[in-house]
């Protein structure tokens, strides 16, 4: 596995909440944010440029064929970390269960580099290879192949390659800053290790439906089943990236 594949030597700091699904372990807190005032003006962010930014920045390296998407906060979730300890010398197919038993999933992908495409108005994340660009007319959910389903509680979803699964200095890492309140400095580690983080869209939860879409067995796409009328009112609410 290759390490620090896009190292860019961030550092950030943050607080995050999570739970898992099939686990009592709970971890709570705020989400930060805020705008600033000067001379008595609020310094607003444009949602859709924010996403731009975003869509920039994140890509995935699939190495192994295999991609997990999972909540942020189950990489440090300790009884997740306490089952896939569990499972070191077992078959990568006991690793998809496990990351199904806590709310993610794992998709065949080509091994390359991917990106990935937010957009808070559609409420749609779309994965496609690095060079490729989707035919957008395409994407649609009844036209897509179910792939799964993701369950966001920390508005955060984690895309890594499988191979990081078994990267125990990386996850023990991971775990460290997150329960230490730096749940930023935990997606800059992921991105610096080919991983990416991408927002949901509803500031209490997502559960994101994953289509492949026709026509190319390696672009994904990701709706939310629910989109509750705060999000519907204020589409780019989440939008924020960090």
């Amino acid at each position: 596995m290759g390490r620090d594949r896009f190292s860019k030597g961030r550092e950030g700091s943050g607080s995050g909440r999570g739970r898992g699904r099939g686990s009592n372990n709970r971890r709570g807190g705020q989400g930060g944010g805020g705008g600033g005032r000067r001379g008595g003006r609020r310094n607003a962010r444009d949602p859709r440029q924010s996403s731009e930014s975003g869509n920039q920045r994140e890509r995935i390296a699939v190495e192994s064929g295999h991609l997990v998407l999972i909540d942020q906060f189950m990489l440090a979730n300790p009884q997740f970390m306490e089952r896939l300890a569990q499972l070191v010398d077992q078959s990568p197919e006991e690793k998809d269960k496990l990351v199904n038993d806590y709310g993610g999933c794992v998709v065949a992908l080509t091994p390359a580099t991917y990106r990935i495409e937010r957009d808070p108005y559609a409420y749609s994340i779309v994965i496609h290879p690095d060079g490729v660009r989707p035919d957008r007319g395409a994407l649609n959910k009844d036209n897509g192949e179910s792939r799964g389903t993701v369950f966001v509680d920390t508005r955060c979803v984690a895309m890594i390659d499988r191979e990081l699964l078994d990267d125990s200095s990386l996850l023990e890492k991971y775990q460290q800053l997150w329960f230490s309140g730096q749940d930023k400095a935990c997606r800059d580690l992921l991105r610096d290790n080919g991983g990416a983080v991408r927002y949901g869209f509803n500031r209490y939860g997502d559960e994101l439906a994953i289509y492949r879409m026709p026509g190319d067995d390696d672009v994904l796409a990701l709706w939310p089943t629910i989109i509750d009328a705060e999000a519907s009112q204020a589409p780019g609410a989440n939008a924020a990236e960090a």
